[in-house]
């Protein structure tokens, strides 16, 4: 191998004695952590060698380069970065879902003996980010630890977003898990490692993460020592955090597994983050029966925050009712989106206090108009609580707090007081933004090292130093005055030079009178200089005054951060009410500019809306274009409509129907108003939507099983309190098959669970059902049909649709009018066909045989 040619070989392949110091460090480092990208200081950069630097290169388009490893290896890989554009690169890793180890040096090389010691100081993950510049500021960035217990089948779940310090647990079977991961959608998962046979060959098994593949090929895993998942260790790691002796008052004993699962979290958290975690004030259990449940399917065909296809928010629920101003409290509106409210008392708070903001237009503008200089005060109090806050943080800190009296006064009259629980804490923020006023300047640095943070008069040190490095003139006047009257020397005077530094001339008239204590330092022609312990002092203070400047500062800093600690908790408490405030508000801002209503929410059976509109199409259509429409169902009913049979062709608005009555139940139960004239809903437990489907390759499921598999979950969890959106059942078999299994899951739903249902279909056999059961009614939308061309009306209306339209929409759509000819040729002969054989299949059902499906051949 020539000197110049790369050696592509592995780390893990390499004897370390064969290489050089440097690398000798970097590979034993890079031991400890495998399968982490390892970044290693070296001056003014991040290096990565071996396998490392070829990952590098290929991910971030760099230029593969090598490096002398030693006379045996020659040159290995070789990829860098400069540490001052590292974030950037740092954030497309993470999005890739790679774990970066930074490598820094400990220690000043000016002062090191020998190799300069290093060591990993953070490892960055997609879950453990704390850089406000990585962070997607109006969502939440979580990490969810999963155990599952082999006894039960119930998973002990916990997830953090650690840069806002919320921090939960709970316990489930598989189903409602997937239900929370589908809400949270998690950056990351950590579960234990599960050891596998040892196959032929093998000295040591392999090691696979304990996790179904539902989770494992939907979500980026990580999987850690099962060990830490251990009841012991995870409750010392919890016990040692939240600083108590028992975890009872937490909740223990309720939720066993789901602490297991937080005590290993808050150990990969501390891994990660070396120790430099944030403050958790507090780890919170929570029944997953508190809150409706939306499973993935449905949160993705409901578009709640993004649409399906482009993954857009434009589009979405979301997207249609934010008015947030503050990213705190789009974040929460966001989540209340995803997690809407089974508890009625809940429900109707939220729903009052926005109620108080429509009726109060000063308030609500007022509200507003403040909200939106708030900064991110709950991801600035969390970097308070881990020590990285930066003074600009501080500065965005007393400039949100110097804003709190301000909310409090606007609110002050309010009957649902959105702030009563941290007015108490006014005086303490406002002389806490008095100190932070006080001590850090207006504009910081961004580099603490820099100097520039403190502000004059803060210590009388720091200004001396200040004084110094301006040129401290007047203390070399007052000086010099000094001297003259001291020596008796008229002419004598102070004067600098980069060369000799600090001087005392003495014109050789008065030599004569120059004291002792003056020591030579220069002769010049007609005078000379000198120098006095007094001025060396201040010399030496002039040279080093920059570095004690800014060392200074830095601790002042320092401590001033330290001290604020004591502050997280409280300041956490105030942005949750401001988020809260900010999503109330923004709720009664739309329900004002949309004509939305108050709904009555009660325990009862009912499902009543007048003139409902869909909250996203009426934004995007032109004014006054939507079509509203009216529901009534009732569960557990024979007298009333529990089951609604939707027909009507496609494109007509059966879909937009079925989503517009959901999206109405996720807002009434957020505490929002809704898009309708009136509304009374009894509670909903379950939302489940059966609307579209596609091929799932990543769990090789064809179309029609992924609808058939989608179907028996909704049966299997539903209850009479679940709403259920059926659209288009057996559509992906054969028609009689098809008809059978719309007909019995149709029937099941209606009989069994007695769930409020609209279920749409093209199979108009299954009007025959409210025959037989009265609860179940026929609806269609209506059409308007002349000489062969339709208009689709959008009007539900009872009673059910004779035809499809299925050929007159295809023509819409643009298909040849061939095609079209030949479609309307073939469906008179399928028709005439029918009806001729009609006599004998009813008789072959009669006797039992099996039906022959309906044949196109030699037509």
């Amino acid at each position: 191998m020539s000197k110049s040619e790369i050696n592509h070989v592995k780390s893990w392949e390499v004897n370390i004695e064969d290489t050089t110091p440097v690398m000798q460090q970097y590979l034993k480092i890079k031991q400890e952590n495998p399968e982490i990208l390892l970044w290693y200081r070296l001056g003014d950069f991040y290096e990565t060698f071996f396998e490392d630097a070829e990952i590098m290169s290929r991910e971030l388009e760099l230029t593969l380069t090598g490096r002398d490893a030693g006379a045996k290896l020659g040159r290995v890989p070789l990829a860098g970065i400069p540490y001052k554009a590292a974030e950037g690169y740092l954030e497309k890793l993470v999005q890739k879902n790679y774990k970066v180890a930074i490598c820094e040096q400990l220690e000043d090389p000016k002062f090191a003996k020998g190799l300069v010691k290093r060591g990993i100081v953070r490892i960055v993950t997609a879950g453990t980010l704390t850089e406000s510049n990585l962070l997607k500021q109006n969502s939440n960035n979580y990490i969810c630890a999963i155990y599952k217990d082999e006894k039960t089948d119930l998973f002990g779940f916990s997830y953090t977003d650690i840069s806002t310090g919320e921090f939960k647990t709970t316990q489930a079977p598989l189903n409602l898990i997937m239900a929370e991961l589908a809400r949270l959608n998690p950056s990351e998962i950590v579960a234990p490692s599960l050891k596998q046979d040892i196959k032929p060959f093998q000295i040591v098994p392999d090691e696979v993460i304990n996790l179904p593949d539902e989770i494992t090929k939907r979500y980026n895993c990580s999987k850690i020592p099962a060990s830490v998942f251990e009841t012991n260790f995870a409750e010392t790691n919890l016990k040692t955090v939240f600083k108590t002796q028992s975890l009872e008052s937490f909740g223990y004993s309720k939720y066993k597994l789901g602490f297991r699962a937080a005590g290993a979290l808050l150990a990969y958290v501390w891994e990660t983050l070396k120790g430099n975690i944030p403050k958790f004030d507090r780890i919170e259990p929570y029944e997953l029966s508190e809150y409706m449940i939306l499973d993935a399917a449905t949160r993705k065909n409901l578009e709640l925050v993004e649409t399906l296809r482009e993954k857009n928010k434009y589009g979405s629920l979301l997207w249609a009712i934010d008015r947030t101003k503050t990213n705190m409290g789009a974040r929460l509106l966001k989540s209340w989106i995803c997690q809407p409210l089974k508890n009625l008392s809940e429900i109707m708070a939220r729903q009052n206090s926005v109620s108080e903001l429509v009726q109060n237009e000063d308030v609500r503008f007022a509200l507003g108009e403040y909200l939106e200089k708030i900064y991110d005060i709950q991801r600035l109090s969390t970097r308070m609580s881990n020590g990285s806050a930066s003074p600009k943080d501080f500065i965005d800190i007393k400039l949100s707090l110097n804003l709190l009296p301000k909310l409090f006064d606007i609110t002050e009259n309010l009957e649902y007081d959105m702030f009563a629980s941290v007015r108490e804490y006014r005086e303490q923020m406002e002389d806490y933004a008095t100190m932070i006023e006080n001590t850090i300047v207006d504009e910081p640095p961004i580099q603490l090292k820099e100097g520039g943070i403190i502000k004059e008069g803060v210590s009388g040190e720091l200004d001396y130093f200040r004084d110094l490095l301006t040129g401290g003139e007047e203390w070399l006047k007052t000086f010099e005055e000094e001297e003259k009257e001291r020596t008796g020397i008229k002419n004598l005077k102070i004067g600098y030079n980069r060369v000799f530094g600090y001087f005392i001339e003495v014109t050789n008239s008065y030599l004569n009178m120059v004291p002792q204590s003056y020591v030579r330092k220069q002769t010049l022609t007609g005078a000379e200089r000198f120098i006095t312990d007094e001025l060396k002092k201040h010399e030496d203070d002039v040279m080093s005054a920059k570095f004690k400047s800014t060392e200074l500062e830095y601790k002042m800093f320092s401590d001033f951060r330290e001290y604020s600690k004591e502050f997280v908790s409280k300041i956490r408490e105030i942005a949750d009410c401001i988020a809260s405030a900010d999503v109330l508000n923004s709720l009664a801002q739309i329900a004002v500019e949309n004509n939305y209503c108050k709904p009555e929410i009660d325990d009862s059976d009912d499902f009543i809306i007048k003139n409902g509109r869909h909250a996203v199409l009426e934004k995007i259509l032109p004014l006054g274009e939507y079509v509203p429409n009216d529901l009534e169902l009732k569960s557990n009913s024979v007298d009333t409509t529990q089951f609604m049979i939707l027909t009507g062709p496609n494109m007509a608005g059966k879909s937009t129907y079925m989503r517009q009555n959901a999206l109405i139940v996720i807002l009434a139960q957020i505490g929002s108003w809704i898009p309708a004239d009136y509304a009374k809903i009894g509670l909903v437990d379950k939302v489940f939507t059966r609307v579209g489907a596609s091929d799932d390759l990543t769990l090789g499921q064809s179309t029609f099983m992924v609808e058939m598999i989608e179907t028996s979950y909704i049966l299997n969890s539903a209850t009479d309190r679940s709403f259920i959106l059926l659209d288009e059942i057996g559509r992906g078999t054969s028609t009689y098959d098809g008809v059978a299994i719309a007909w019995s899951v149709a029937e099941y739903i209606a009989t069994k669970i007695k769930a409020r249902c609209i279920f749409a279909t093209h199979y108009h056999e299954l009007n025959v059902m409210t025959k037989t059961y009265p609860q179940i009614k026929n609806y269609r939308i209506t059409i308007a049909e002349q000489n062969g061309e339709i208009e689709f009306l959008r009007k539900i209306v009872q009673g059910g649709a004779s035809k499809s339209y299925g050929i007159q929409v295809a023509k819409m759509a643009g298909l040849p009018s061939s095609v079209i000819k030949r479609s309307e040729d073939l469906m008179l002969k399928m028709q005439k066909d029918f009806s001729n054989n009609l006599a004998t299949r009813k008789k072959m059902v009669n006797n039992g045989d099996e039906v022959p499906q309906l044949s196109l051949f030699g037509m």
